[in-house]
């Protein structure tokens, strides 16, 4: 029997690394990882962490990815009469985007007050540079009327819109880089670039690894970070020239 050498690579669609205030009716809003939000508003039989006014700020920090496009989502949902007042969103202490209403924008659904709602998607991408594995999110409005004006949030989510798993020629991360991204793949041996020594591998994401000369041919199967494979070694390729 010949035994065919190969890697392959099962990536989940979509790559969610993190999400808050998802589910339908929304039992985790209230239960959520954001700080000074634990708060939650009904509208239309879907719950919202909220509801956030007067000059409220809440905010978390994500573990992301370096070198990776990511992308940053939530819905936000408007109440009652903002005056074209604003939330403010920022990224790193750094405002990336300014949301704000008139308070006849909308329809009526939440029964909150007189003037109408509106909800609305907003998307962010990024990519952390290299060694960066931390962001910092905030949002805070500058609300008055506390009564009469405020907001809430829902569907947060961070995904990573295209990874990758990451070979390295050395142990722990180190030496010549090889990558494979996006989709489920499959990569003969023959084409791999070196000695694979440690692979970076998301959360989530599972590697098959076969070859004849390692582990008698049994695939073998890792679904978190490989430090350093003593004795794997896919047989170099050699670049035409």
């Amino acid at each position: 029997m010949i035994l065919v050498s190969f890697i392959k690579i099962i990536f989940p669609l979509p790559f969610l690394l993190y999400k808050d205030c998802v589910q339908i009716p929304g039992s985790d809003c209230i239960d959520n990882s954001w700080t000074n939000a634990h708060e939650v508003v009904e509208c239309q039989g879907i719950n919202y962490m909220g509801s956030f006014t007067g000059g409220r700020k809440i905010s978390r920090t994500y573990w992301c990815p370096s070198e990776k496009q990511i992308k940053f989502s939530f819905t936000l949902a408007k109440f009652d009469s903002w005056d074209n007042e604003s939330v403010f969103v920022y990224k790193d202490n750094v405002l990336i985007d300014n949301i704000s209403y008139g308070p006849y924008e909308g329809t009526p659904m939440c029964v909150l007050s007189y003037f109408p709602d509106l909800m609305v998607k907003k998307l962010y991408q990024f990519m952390l540079s290299k060694g960066q594995n931390y962001v910092k999110f905030e949002l805070v409005d500058n609300l008055q009327a506390i009564s009469e004006e405020s907001w809430g949030i829902r569907d947060i989510k961070i995904e990573v819109l295209e990874p990758c798993v990451d070979f390295y020629s050395e142990c722990n991360f180190q030496g010549d880089l090889w990558k494979i991204c996006s989709g489920n793949q499959t990569t003969f041996a023959k084409f791999v670039p070196f000695k694979i020594k440690s692979i970076y591998i998301l959360n989530g994401i599972t590697v098959q690894l076969r070859d004849s000369k390692y582990h008698g041919g049994i695939l073998q199967i890792y679904t978190s970070n490989q430090t350093c494979l003593d004795d794997f070694h896919f047989p170099k390729y050699e670049k035409l020239q």
